[in-house]
């Protein structure tokens, strides 16, 4: 009973952290309980030089007491359910100090600067963070040495975060914790009530506008919304396209046909006739009051879905292209990074080794967080442990990891966090698409060149 309460605690604070994030992503339709990774607004992308590691000592691992300082966003309570407990019983001497904070560069040189260094970080933005900072630790020389298993892991997961070393070298600078994958989620009643045939467990984006055509609007003594309009930047991260160019940080939202693509495509879910509310409406709608046909979400909804009364729904993988069947979006996971000035490496890598482990992915995974390894009968936890198997959670990942892409000129495609192309998503939505698609670009391409020249400008 106790760990039953420790863990709804957790999947009450995860939601409702996600839930003010969430507004990130642009939406329409009202979705206030929906689960969200935990992150920060983006950060500088400044200096080139790293340090690989400057801890020549002290890092052969003991069993003397050990304290690993971890600085993440959540709260105390939240790191022993994820982590903290479970690692302190399976190794006594290690203890977890938690430093609640956003591993921002702010918040780093305070903590160095207060002799209160972390150990190890919760990354979620790009790890241009730590590169200016000169705190990158690759991690490679220790998964070898420890022999651990990245096959364990979502497939493009690891690519995802090697993608991503600002040195572009292919470095492992970070081992996922979580995991973030978002699917479809359907209202089965009201597809019976209309006679709609359910989505199939890998529907198209043509097929799925086509059953929110027919559901949009009013239907006898009912109101819906076919698509909720939100969760659609992850269409753009199908297409592995790279807003500038990586070498010179040429602007390419005008010239790589890809993002015209995209935005055609948000054009078509705003312009389904009373499929985007009012902005006095909104409020009204939620997939979780009954009247949202299909919403895209976190696959961690399912056990948000699946507690809340007279919800019956459907879970299908994120829909794909039509001339990219089963590419799936490949979100980048929260990753933990281990800080180079660490007198404590080997035992911070445990604690990595530990937090990856299928024993402590369970752990999480019944807390109410996604994890990060593909193992279907882990998965199966997110619905909640009187729920397991109930649900086709496995269905969430049927398919290919897009091809990740990054260029240090950004943008860098994140569900959980604001970036121009969510950012750009949520203003077509709110102008219902007047706009057409070239212009649109125009003045895309006019912003992001200020926010450029205003990051230029702080070197």
């Amino acid at each position: 009973m106790k760990k039953t309460r420790k863990m709804m605690t957790l999947f009450l604070i995860t939601t409702c952290i996600m839930t003010i994030l969430l507004s990130a992503c642009g939406t329409s339709t009202k979705t206030t309980d929906e689960p969200k990774p935990t992150t920060e607004a983006a950060v500088d992308e400044n200096k080139t030089e790293t340090a690989t590691d400057n801890n020549a000592e002290g890092t052969a691992a003991t069993n003397e007491p050990v304290t690993i300082k971890f600085m993440t966003p959540w709260g105390g309570e939240e790191v022993r359910i994820r982590l903290a407990d479970a690692l302190e019983k399976k190794y006594p001497h290690i203890k977890i100090e938690h430093i609640s904070a956003f591993a921002s560069a702010e918040k780093i040189q305070e903590a160095n600067a207060a002799n209160n260094s972390p150990d190890i970080m919760l990354i979620t933005d790009p790890f241009v963070t730590l590169h200016d900072l000169e705190m990158t630790y690759p991690l490679d020389d220790l998964i070898t040495k420890n022999n651990v298993d990245l096959t364990k892991f979502r497939d493009g997961a690891i690519d995802a975060i090697r993608q991503r070393d600002p040195e572009q070298k292919n470095r492992l600078l970070g081992m996922p914790l979580e995991d973030v994958v978002v699917n479809l989620f359907y209202n089965k009643d009201i597809f019976d009530k209309l006679g709609i045939e359910y989505p199939s467990e890998t529907p198209t984006w043509d097929e799925v506008l086509d059953m929110a055509t027919k559901i949009a609007g009013k239907h006898g003594d009912g109101e819906y919304v076919g698509l909720a309009a939100r969760g659609l930047s992850q269409a753009m991260l199908q297409l592995s396209a790279s807003g500038t160019n990586p070498e010179t940080g040429e602007i390419l939202f005008e010239k790589d046909p890809k993002f015209a693509k995209y935005f055609n495509l948000i054009q078509r879910v705003v312009s389904i006739p009373g499929n985007v509310p009012d902005e006095a409406q909104k409020d009204n709608f939620g997939f979780e009051k009954g009247n949202v046909g299909i919403i895209l979400s976190f696959v961690n909804s399912a056990k948000l879905y699946a507690h809340t009364e007279g919800l019956n729904f459907g879970m299908s993988a994120y829909p794909s292209w039509s001339d990219l069947p089963g590419v799936l979006p490949n979100n980048i996971p929260l990753t933990l990074a281990i800080n180079p000035a660490s007198k404590h490496i080997d035992e911070a890598f445990k604690v990595l080794e530990f937090a990856a482990s299928e024993e402590n992915q369970k752990n999480i995974a019944i807390g109410g967080a996604p994890p990060v390894v593909k193992d279907p009968e882990i998965r199966k936890y997110l619905a909640g442990e009187d729920k397991v198997g109930v649900y086709n959670i496995d269905v969430a990942y049927k398919g290919t990891a897009a091809a990740p892409v990054f260029s240090p000129y950004g943008p860098d495609i994140f569900y959980y966090e604001s970036n121009i192309i969510s950012d750009k998503t949520a203003e077509m939505i709110k102008n219902k698409g007047k706009e057409d698609v070239n212009t649109f670009l125009r003045k895309m391409t006019d912003e992001y060149a200020a926010i450029l020249k205003e990051k230029a400008n702080k070197k």
